[in-house]
């Protein structure tokens, strides 16, 4: 197999890391082969690799090079995409496998695309009587490179119940920037929303009763402002009502196993938010609970019998995984661009606009006017789509009300297929560290159809009581100040991977947009290759 400069230059380097008992940080671009590698150190090292990824779009990729290996390949979802009698919607917990008719297994042997295997698999379950999810479960162990999705391997009590051992895998956490964001894997939501739906399930007088009381109750304390606020004070359930509410639920999930036709059930959206531990805040109208730091779920990449590799085309530096992520063990961490003094990636050019800028203190409707110029001029002279990423949904939603073109404007609902729906030539307007800013790729033949990316300001986070809560319990932690850092690095990866949306290969040219004075600063530039910009005013 022909391997690419890198990859031979590396391989050895990285083998022997792993072998004395290192945490390899790779850093290398898009579409570099940072899959193939992985998979050839594995299989080299071990004879088996447990992938992980963060969504199932990146399962392929997993199973095309496994392929090409002539390796072995298997994958597992979570119960409500592989039981023939859900929704796609509904919480795993919602079905009562033991109650099912076709609670076994069969053995089964992945010949196909994921997906397209799922979806054979799920027919014949129906149809001769064995259960999808069990048999890929039971499919792990006698693969040689099984793909999972993060909560399968970061959240103890789901890894354990896979029953596997992963001292006899090399780990690959694949996409691993989003490491700072495992806490949350179980942030659990509450709001009026979720409320009146499962008021619109249950028949239970008294359970209704409850749900009235908490509707109007979270009604107070769930706030629209798109920040965190802590709320120390949130609607409380007693013991007895919640073990009322468990009861309606148990007979639901009982019902519908029955009837095999599972819908999610929303009294356990309510369930799980009064038994997951971590703090409560108001974000955009829902009430919020989640840990503050992704401690709980980064220990087990400190475990030393574990042979792991980090990857991503935007890794943060080796000081963020030792002083945020709280990574202790030794870490080799390379990037394979600085290792082979070249670049392994596409080309921009950037332009940076001297006379627009996100700062909070400056956010007017005349600002928004200019960034709509700016928009306006940019999908004029663009070869393909344009991918305008923002700060905030709700800077966004000012800009792009101003913008009368071909668009489409992420919100909550919008999903990577509405994106690839698309017909003609369009601005996709995205926020930072979203579902589209870090999930599209639009490519034809291998070449990617985004030709302009605008970064719309700089998408710092907002410093809110969740960015102070974690930047506190971080420095108890590790002794150290992090706050900036957390901030900084958040707003590079946004839109270094903004940009990496644009360049899928090394073949691949896009002009990025800087739409913010504040970009015109050494490190800024520095950091993200863009030394020289042309400086323009509108």
């Amino acid at each position: 197999m022909d391997l690419r400069d890198w990859q031979i230059k590396l391989k050895d380097k990285v083998l022997d890391s792993l072998k004395r008992g290192f945490l390899v940080a790779l850093n290398s671009p898009t579409g570099s082969g940072k899959t193939l590698f992985s998979l050839i150190v594995g299989v080299e090292l071990k004879g088996k690799v447990a992938y992980i990824v963060r969504t199932h779009n990146e399962y392929y990729p997993v199973y095309r090079e496994s392929k090409r290996l002539g390796k072995s390949f298997s994958f597992l979802v979570s119960k409500a995409l592989a039981c023939p009698f859900s929704t796609a919607d509904v919480n795993p917990e919602d079905i009562k496998c033991s109650s099912c008719d076709i609670f076994s297994s069969i053995p089964i042997k992945v010949d196909d695309y994921p997906f397209s295997f799922l979806s054979k698999l799920k027919k014949e379950g129906e149809d001769e009587g064995f259960c999808p999810y069990y048999s890929l479960l039971d499919s792990l162990s006698n693969s040689d490179v099984i793909v999972l999705t993060y909560p399968y391997f970061f959240i103890p009590r789901l890894r354990e119940a896979l029953g596997l051992d992963f001292s006899q895998y090399v780990v690959v956490v694949d996409e691993a920037h989003n490491l700072d964001r495992l806490n949350e894997l179980e942030e659990r939501k509450l709001n009026l929303t979720i409320i009146d739906r499962a008021i619109s399930q249950v028949s239970n007088t008294t359970v209704i009763e409850i749900l009235r009381r908490l509707k109007e109750e979270v009604k107070k304390k769930a706030l629209p402002e798109e920040k965190y606020i802590l709320v120390q004070d949130y609607p409380k359930l007693t013991d007895d009502e919640l073990e009322i509410i468990k009861e309606e639920y148990e007979a639901l999930r009982e019902k519908m196993i029955k009837e095999k036709r599972i819908k999610q059930i929303y009294l356990n959206n309510i369930i799980k938010f009064y038994e997951t531990e971590g703090k409560v805040f108001s974000y955009k109208g829902s009430l919020i609970k989640k840990p503050i730091t992704p401690e709980k779920y980064i220990s087990i990449l400190n475990d030393p019998s574990l042979s792991v590799i980090l990857m991503s085309g935007t890794l943060q530096s080796k000081e963020f995984l030792r002083n945020v992520l709280g990574i202790t063990r030794q870490i080799e961490y390379i990037d394979t661009e600085k290792e082979m003094k070249k670049k392994l990636s596409g080309t921009i050019d950037c332009i940076l606009a001297l006379d627009v800028t996100s700062a909070y203190s400056l956010r007017t409707k005349e600002m928004w006017k200019k960034y709509a110029s700016y928009i306006l001029k940019i999908f004029y002279q663009a070869k393909g789509y344009v991918l305008a990423v923002f700060p905030s949904y709700s800077l966004m939603n000012e800009v792009m009300k101003l913008v009368n073109l071909p668009k489409l404007v992420e919100d909550e609902k919008t999903s990577l297929e509405d994106v690839y729906k698309l017909k003609e030539k369009s601005i996709i307007a995205a926020v930072a560290r979203g579902k589209l800013s870090e999930g599209i790729e639009l490519t034809k033949d291998g070449k990617s159809l985004i030709s302009d990316v605008v970064l719309v300001g700089i998408p710092y986070p907002a410093v809110d009581d969740y960015l102070k809560l974690q930047a506190e319990e971080i420095s108890k932690i590790t002794g150290q100040d992090v706050k900036d850092l957390l901030i900084n690095t958040t707003a590079l990866i946004a839109v270094k991977q903004a940009i990496g949306r644009a360049i899928r290969s090394v073949n691949d040219k896009a002009n990025v947009w800087l739409l913010d004075k504040r970009y015109d600063s050494i490190m800024w530039k520095t950091k993200i290759n863009c030394l020289n910009p042309k400086k323009i005013k509108l």
